[in-house]
């Protein structure tokens, strides 16, 4: 039996207007700025240039190219945080627990194993500013708040809201280019291997969704509820087609969407640069 799949954002997914990166603790974080305000994003709208624009971002840093702070303010503004903080737990619902077990290889320890946290260490990793008296008003606020919920599906929507989307929260530069690197590497390996790293935990789709209360027709709706479980989900789902049209560019090494599946450059800058260097190379072949 097959089933047809479509994908859906959920109904709490925020980004904020401005970002600004500060140095909190020795660690430079991407935060909403001061006065900013959140409006809320549908990704759907985005959903290749999400993708492309983060892989672009990690194709900088696996080649060890400088990565501007703008650029990643600009993605950002445009699309806002990842939500790693709603992503690495392994228990969902971290938030009403004493300790959050993040699953192998977080980008917090950078260890391929599992790493048990504090709730309040966890909550201030991605919370910088926050002391610890806030830090424990925000627990109890969000305890208070899911503890009449009585569907499971209300509970995630709003940890989010108090969490992930919160002015509050922010998540390191060295985290989201890390993360960028995994993904190109992941794209490489599939251009050159055919098939994705044999170990890939990052882009495992934590904590998704699926919306069977509208089931019919043999239809299955996919809904994430922050941003990288929608690049991941992007991201596997290009790659499992049956014509593969996330490429990368034979001349600058970019990723890419193209319109034609035939297509090996990004642009035809980079086509007609491949062709001069081609026409260099076989000229001081035959010279030499």
């Amino acid at each position: 039996m097959k089933a047809n799949f479509y994908i859906e954002s959920g109904r709490f997914c925020l980004a904020f207007d401005r970002y600004v990166i500060e140095e909190i603790n020795g660690k430079r974080y991407v935060l909403p700025e001061k006065g900013s305000k959140n409006h809320a994003s549908t990704f759907s709208d985005w959903i290749d240039r999400y993708l492309i624009d983060i892989l672009n971002i990690g194709k900088k840093v696996y080649y060890k190219e400088e990565v501007e702070d703008m650029e990643i303010l600009d993605y950002v503004r445009n699309y806002g945080l990842f939500g790693f903080m709603a992503d690495f737990p392994i228990n969902r619902y971290y938030v009403l627990d004493n300790n959050v077990a993040l699953g192998d290889y977080n980008l917090i320890d950078y260890e391929d194993h599992i790493t048990n946290m504090k709730l309040e260490e966890y909550l201030n990793f991605f919370m910088p500013k926050l002391n610890n008296n806030q830090i424990k008003e925000l627990i109890e606020k969000c305890r208070k708040a899911i503890s009449p919920r009585i569907m499971e599906k209300y509970l995630t929507p709003e940890l989010n809201e108090f969490l992930i989307f919160s002015k509050n929260y922010g998540e390191p530069v060295d985290m989201i280019l890390q993360y960028a690197k995994i993904l190109y590497e992941h794209l490489v390996h599939f251009v050159e291997e055919r098939h994705l790293m044999n170990y890939s935990p990052l882009i495992a789709i934590n904590n998704l969704y699926t919306n069977i209360d509208s089931l019919h027709n043999n239809e299955i709706g996919l809904v994430y509820g922050y941003l990288k479980q929608a690049i991941d989900l992007n991201f596997l789902v290009n790659l499992s087609q049956d014509t593969i049209m996330l490429k990368i560019c034979k001349f600058c090494h970019k990723a890419f969407i193209p319109k034609n599946s035939k297509a090996e450059y990004d642009t035809p800058q980079c086509k007609n640069k491949a062709n001069v260097y081609s026409f260099r190379k076989r000229a001081q072949e035959e010279d030499l």
